[in-house]
This record gives C-alpha cells, sequence and structure tokens, in this order.
C-alpha cells in the first residue's frame, strides 16, 4: 500500500511538471506577443521596455527556468492584462467564488445522480427508470446556458413574480443573478450540477444492473440476507467502482468553476479570467491558471485512486 502510494505521488508530480512545461512552451509559440494591441500605436521602445520588465526578451531557456523555480516557489507571477495584479492574489479571490458554487453543484449532482441511478437500476422499467433516461438525456444533450436561461425564467422570472403578486411582497425567491446569500446559488448550482446527475444516473444504473446478476448477490440472497442489507452492502458497494473513476474527473471539472454559468449568473468566479487572460495573451496568468487547474485535477484523481482500496477490499496492491 505505501509503494502504491509513493508512487501515484511521483506519477503527479511527473504529470504536473509535464503540464507546466507544454503550457509554457504552447504559449510562447503563439504569434506576437503579450503587448501586441492589433494596431501600431506603440511605440518599438515601449515595447522593449515592458519586454524588459516581464523578462521576454531574455532567451526561452532563461524564462523556462525561472517560470519553474517561481512556480516551485508558489509564486505564479503578475497578470499583463489585469493591472498588473498578482495571479496568485486573483486565484486567492476568484477561487473560492468557483470552489464554493462547483461543491454545491457536485454534492447536488452526486447524491442526486448516485440515488437516480440505484432506483432505476432495482426497477428496470418502470415510471423511476424511464425518469432517469429522461433526466440524463436533458442533462447530457441540452447546454448549460440553455438550461440556465430555462429555469432563469421560470423559478427566477415566473415563480418569483407569482410569489411577489400572491403575498404582496418584493422578496425574490429564486434570484436570477449575482452572488450573495443562499438564495442566490440555488438555480446555478442546480444547473452547473445537471451534468454530474446525469452522468453519475446513467453510469450508476448500468453498473448496478451488472452487479444486480452476479453469482455473490443471488448466494447472499439465499442465505436470507435482508434486501436492505443485500443493496447497500453487495450490490451498491461493488457498482461504486466505475462511478468513483469518474467522479475525480467531475470533480476537478465541476469544483474549478464553469465560465459560461458565471457568466450568465453574473458570479465573480476564477473561469472569466482563465478564458480573458487566452485571448489577451497574457502568458503568466494563462499559464498560472493552468498550472492551477492541473493541480487540482491531477490531486483530485490522486485521491480517487486512493478511495479504490476503501470502498472495494479486493483492491490491494502488491509487491
Amino acid at each position: 500500500m505505501r509503494n502504491y502510494i509513493i508512487k501515484r505521488i511521483l506519477l503527479a508530480i511527473v504529470t504536473i511538471f509535464v503540464v507546466m512545461t507544454i503550457t509554457f512552451f504552447m504559449m510562447h509559440a503563439i504569434p506576437g506577443t503579450p503587448f501586441s494591441t492589433g494596431n501600431d500605436t506603440m511605440s518599438a521602445e515601449s515595447l522593449e521596455v515592458l519586454m524588459s520588465r516581464y523578462g521576454l526578451d531574455q532567451p526561452l531557456y532563461k524564462q523556462y527556468v525561472r517560470y519553474v523555480t517561481n512556480i516551485l516557489k508558489g509564486d505564479f507571477g503578475v497578470s499583463m492584462s489585469n493591472g498588473y495584479r498578482s495571479v496568485s492574489d486573483i486565484i486567492l479571490t476568484a477561487f473560492p467564488v468557483s470552489a464554493d458554487l462547483g461543491l454545491r453543484a457536485l454534492i447536488f449532482g452526486t447524491i442526486a445522480g448516485i440515488l437516480l441511478g440505484i432506483e432505476a437500476a432495482l426497477h428496470r422499467g418502470k415510471p423511476v427508470d424511464h425518469l432517469s433516461t429522461i433526466v440524463a438525456i436533458i442533462g447530457i444533450s441540452v447546454p448549460s446556458f440553455v438550461l440556465g436561461t430555462v429555469f432563469q425564467t421560470i423559478l427566477g422570472l415566473g415563480f418569483s413574480g407569482w410569489f411577489k403578486a400572491a403575498f404582496h411582497t418584493d422578496f425574490q425567491v429564486f434570484p436570477i443573478a449575482r452572488w450573495q446569500s443562499f438564495r442566490y446559488t440555488l438555480i446555478p448550482s442546480f444547473v452547473l450540477g445537471m451534468g454530474t446527475v446525469a452522468g453519475l444516473a446513467r453510469l450508476m444504473r448500468t453498473s448496478m444492473l451488472d452487479v444486480i446478476g452476479q453469482d455473490y448477490v443471488k448466494t447472499a440472497k439465499s442465505k436470507g440476507i435482508s434486501n436492505l442489507a443485500i443493496v447497500w452492502k453487495h450490490e451498491v458497494r461493488n457498482a461504486m467502482m466505475p462511478v468513483v473513476t469518474v467522479l475525480g474527473r467531475m470533480i476537478g471539472g465541476v469544483v474549478t468553476g464553469s465560465y459560461i454559468i458565471e457568466s450568465q449568473f453574473a458570479i465573480p468566479g476564477l473561469g472569466k479570467y482563465l478564458v480573458n487572460s487566452i485571448t489577451a495573451r497574457d502568458y503568466t496568468m494563462t499559464m498560472g491558471l493552468t498550472v492551477f487547474y492541473s493541480i487540482f485535477i491531477v490531486l483530485s484523481m490522486l485521491l480517487v485512486d486512493l478511495m479504490y482500496c476503501v470502498i472495494d477490499p479486493r483492491v490491494r496492491i502488491t509487491k
């Protein structure tokens, strides 16, 4: 077990290093500079001063060594397109908002998706199974911004308007924008979590149906074990393995935020900074956020690998 953990940690470090290297050279392969404005208003002298200030006039290998050294120190540099703010400061300010939104969506999506998949498998061919299929189709095929618009209209405008008319109050039950109190988190968290619900419900249903027909389940039934014990101790526990594998990827994708949802609901998260930094050719911001995202996702996958031995006692790493 110890050797397994050490190998996984070393593999995670190598993965992060490869992402850092690829991101650095891809950003510097883009034509132009971060200070290319699309016109010729900047003089050559001004451009030279800016390139020297950020060390972009040095040989590429020196820039790479400085970049890796700063990353190891926890210094992501200074953004070139956000008022010369520190990238680390931007992450500390915006990421908690994205993480808050993502965690709410992940908790809702995980619980709802797993339970829906279990019920669909246990009642195959019945209404709850058909409901699971409908939810999966909607969650996978309908874009998140479309779902966001629908729920903003129905809940944010329709239901809140009815509530105001019925109770003669200006209280808005489901606000359609901004990120202030718990009420403001309901619609965006639900919309962002729908993809997780759809994916996990479909995967859990398939996995449960495969487990239900196994010999050890039939043996447990023949011993007279209660149905509840069979479902949770034998069927659900073994069906969770593929779900946990996918969940690790979902954690990294959902918790790091969604640019579309954050923009649609005016949420001050980290997604907009990444998109804007790419279009602005902000080297330090793009590289810093990419490395930060990769660290978060790799750690999520590492956590999933370590959870295998907890969920399934059959998973043991030998010499």
